[in-house]
């Protein structure tokens, strides 16, 4: 299987030529995500209205980068193609919401760990039209059997570089945080006279807040355009690499719907027979003699047959001389009494 950093060099070699169509179908996506959100504002039928048209979308998005990853050129309308089949992608989002937030109410690190888990239910969907969306979601159980943290760190590798602007509005929060309970803990102290003296700069902290928080809000939507289109293809070449290492079912589990000759990516081929090798002989000719014969093991030449000529005399030589009758026994007697 490739290494984290193979899967980056081939994620590379899949966005060349294809950037634009990445860029602009996750800027779509999150447009269209965004104006969508605002049904949540209208109470329960607005929030069930959303996901009931996120789920079958975020497939359609899904399929979309998949199709970059192995070069097939989609249309920026195939991000809608999770729709086509809207009942079973529909229940298949639903179920790994369902799944996933199960296993968050025991802790969150258990959710994380399974949503790793369900990570390629979405293109398997894609891959298999007659899969239900249950067993696909087990089959990527199965594949992900051992490979979470593999697909962890790949994802970590990109998504690190969202900590700098997080850890850059912190601080600055911080900083706001502080000067202000400064100034008014200044302001209500003895040293009241000296405080009041010096200018207020508070609200000049505040707005220097309020700035950095914007300025770090665009530069993690910049970030989040060009990063999420390499995670999701980075994603999407993981899937087919760990479909070409372990088949249908993985993990040590064996493929139940493959045949008796095990013919599977990776599969050890039995080792044939070697033929007899005879080195400088002919099949047929006298010359062939095993290899450790020795000259005085050979055979003495059988006798010279008769020729064909020969052969015919001797059969002509009996057909034609006459053959004696035989005596009788009366005839026998007469001689004898004679």
């Amino acid at each position: 299987m490739m290494s984290i950093s193979e899967v980056r060099k081939m994620t590379k070699q899949a966005l060349k030529g294809n950037w634009g169509l990445a860029i602009g179908g996750i800027a779509l996506a999150y447009v269209i995500l965004a104006a969508v959100s605002m049904l949540n504002f209208i109470p329960v039928l607005g929030t069930i209205a959303y996901y009931v048209f996120a789920g079958p979308f975020m497939i359609g998005a899904t399929w979309f980068f998949l199709a970059i990853s192995r070069q097939e050129k989609p249309e920026i309308g195939y991000l809608f193609s999770g729709f086509k089949t809207f009942g079973r992608n529909l229940l298949a989002a639903v179920l790994v919401f369902i799944f996933t937030f199960l296993w968050s109410l025991l802790f969150l690190i258990p959710g994380i760990i399974k949503s790793f888990s369900y990570s390629q239910t979405f293109m398997i969907l894609r891959d298999d039209p007659n899969i239900s969306p249950l067993d696909a979601i087990t089959e990527s159980r199965h594949r992900m059997n051992g490979h979470k943290g593999r697909l962890f760190g790949l994802v970590l590798s990109y998504v690190w570089v969202f900590f700098i602007p997080v850890i850059i509005m912190m601080i600055l929060a911080i900083v706001a945080m502080a000067t202000t309970a400064m100034f008014d803990y200044g302001y209500h102290s003895y040293s009241y006279d000296y405080y009041s003296s010096m200018p207020d700069m508070s609200p000049v902290f505040v707005l220097v807040f309020v700035l950095g928080y914007f300025l770090m809000a665009a530069v993690l939507f910049g970030l989040a355009i060009w990063i999420y289109p390499q995670v999701l293809i980075a994603c999407a070449v993981f899937y087919d690499d760990l479909y070409a290492s372990t088949g249908t079912f993985g993990g040590g589990d064996t493929d139940l719907h493959a045949p008796e000759d095990d013919t599977t990516f990776g599969a050890i081929p039995p080792v044939e027979p070697e033929a007899p090798h005879f080195e400088n002989k002919t099949w047929g000719s006298a010359s062939m003699v095993a290899p450790d014969a020795s000259p005085e093991s050979e055979e003495t030449p059988p006798a010279e047959a008769p020729s064909i000529e020969e052969a015919q005399n001797d059969t002509i030589s009996e057909t034609v001389r006459p053959s004696q009758p035989e005596q009788s026994v009366e005839q026998k007697n007469d001689d004898e009494q004679k």
